[in-house]
């Protein structure tokens, strides 16, 4: 089988046609993974839909936030595997599909490692960038009556906001290099941040797309279509189980993208890293 491999940089276009290729590529040897990914992404939303109940509502310490845990390992043990597939089809490799949940189940305490390490450095620089608001606000440098105070205001939350959004774009690609890569925690975590360092923006750009565009088609069927179908984070209304079906259906067709989205641009990463040590 040919390989799917860019040969050199591409642009955001170039990238995007190169996503989409390896994703109609790919898309017959996944699309058993991605549904059984999403029918575990959408068990608590369906278990709400049958009992009538928000179950998501619950302390972050309460016991039942486990079975929760649970679920998002079995879902990544699906998606690393679809990772690995669409790797596999870049590449020209031919595997069984026991491959890719073999892969799944080695490589998931990686990922779920590699994620609490990542988000307690988040947490931790939130703090920091809190404190620090804290300390600016005691000395009156913050939310003062006159103009210049209002633009270190303004300055200081949109700084915020960029910080946090680059440091997330650093750790971008840990999780497929960890599918992909001989790896741990730490050497994946490196190699994302290396890559990703000087092309932030061309990442924020590029992986934004297939859920800008996943967005958009949501909000299309939910007010054009008038079809009550759940938008995440910006609602807790009830909903059909046929809806939630229709939501587990659409997203079952997505995450191929995204995981092809993921490689392509991190195959570009690499070659842009080998061009800048010529």
């Amino acid at each position: 089988m040919e390989t799917l491999l860019a040969t050199q940089p591409s642009s955001y276009r170039e990238l995007l046609k190169n996503s989409l290729i390896l994703y109609r590529a790919s898309f017959s040897k996944i699309i058993i993974l991605s549904f059984f990914l999403s029918i575990v992404v959408f068990v608590p939303r369906l278990l709400s839909d049958v009992i009538g109940q928000e179950i998501f509502n619950v302390p972050p310490l309460n016991p039942h936030r486990l079975w929760i845990l649970i679920v998002n390992l079995i879902g990544l043990i699906f998606f690393i595997g679809i990772i690995w597939r669409t790797h596999c089809t870049m590449r020209g490799y031919h595997e069984p599909l026991i491959e890719d949940l073999t892969v799944g189940i080695k490589k998931v305490m990686y990922v779920f490692f590699a994620t609490l390490l990542l988000s307690a450095f988040m947490f931790a620089a939130s703090l920091i960038i809190f404190g620090l608001i804290i300390i600016l606000n005691q000395h009156h440098l913050l939310f003062p009556h006159h103009w210049l105070g209002l633009i270190v205001t303004v300055l200081i939350f949109f700084g915020q906001l960029f910080l946090l959004v680059y440091i997330s774009n650093l750790f971008m690609f840990f999780m497929p290099i960890i599918a992909t890569e001989n790896k741990g925690v730490f050497g994946s975590i490196e190699s994302s941040v290396l890559l990703v360092w000087n092309h932030w923006w061309r990442v924020i750009t590029l992986q934004m797309t297939p859920w800008i565009l996943y967005l958009f088609l949501l909000i299309l069927i939910k007010y054009v279509f008038g079809i009550n179908i759940h938008l995440y984070y910006m609602e807790q209304t009830p909903h059909t189980i046929t809806s939630t079906v229709l939501h587990l259906i659409i997203f079952a067709l997505f995450i191929p993208w995204v995981a092809a989205t993921l490689l392509v641009q991190l195959r570009d990463l690499e070659l842009r890293k080998a061009a800048s040590k010529k």
